[in-house]
């Protein structure tokens, strides 16, 4: 019989979500519990990746928004042709810091590139690594950006790029109810970890059952 892929489990959301500490907190719990996990960021965890990561988020040089998509859906094949496939057949839960959803929310939403188009790159780029669970931590964006206190490229963008962007994050989640589970990022940093527990361990229960 052979081995079940592993639980592909996205975070994503706004700056400033804690989506860093979240992902810290969760590794802890699955390393106690002995579940095998890695985890990967986007665009990044590849030579490539991180390269792409660079230019996007610190290059001084002006980007087109279809540029930036395209550079973003590069950085996703690359990952998950060099990493995810074969992280999904090795191990229990494969976390990811931002994957497509991300493309859509901020190049589709925010940005006004084509919505179908990036859609149909990242078929292509994820094949068949498409998240079984994501969760996407919402705030209010001014709140995000205070809490980021980062300075790169997407963080400087005005305000209402931010709050175009996680009004796209709520209109996928309601495309994907079953998909995405989403957390008021707001609450105490304990309580939403205890979500994220619950939502993942239903995930692997209900592949288990399979």
């Amino acid at each position: 019989m052979s081995k079940k892929r592993g639980i592909l489990l996205s975070f994503e959301g706004v700056e400033g979500t804690g989506k860093s500490t979240q992902t810290r907190r969760l590794c802890k719990y699955l390393k106690n519990k002995g579940i095998k996990y890695t985890v990967l960021r986007e665009p990044g965890s590849s030579v490539l990746g991180e390269q792409i990561r660079h230019i996007l988020l610190y290059s001084k040089g002006k980007l087109s928004n279809f540029a930036e998509t395209l550079l973003f859906i590069a950085a996703r094949d690359q990952l998950r042709r060099q990493k995810i496939d074969a992280a999904l057949e090795e191990k229990d839960v494969v976390i990811l810091d931002r994957y497509a959803d991300a493309t859509i929310a901020y190049q589709g939403y925010g940005s006004g590139v084509d919505l179908k188009l990036i859609r149909e790159l990242n078929k292509i780029a994820m094949g068949a690594a498409i998240p079984d669970v994501t969760i996407l931590f919402d705030i209010d964006p001014g709140i995000g950006l205070v809490r980021s206190g980062r300075n790169d490229r997407f963080e400087k963008r005005k305000l209402a790029f931010h709050e175009r962007v996680r009004q796209g994050y709520l209109r996928i989640a309601k495309e994907n109810p079953k998909r995405i589970k989403i957390i008021n990022a707001k609450e105490d940093v304990v309580c939403v970890q205890d979500k994220v527990r619950v939502i993942l361990l239903n995930a692997l229960k209900s592949t288990k059952s399979r």
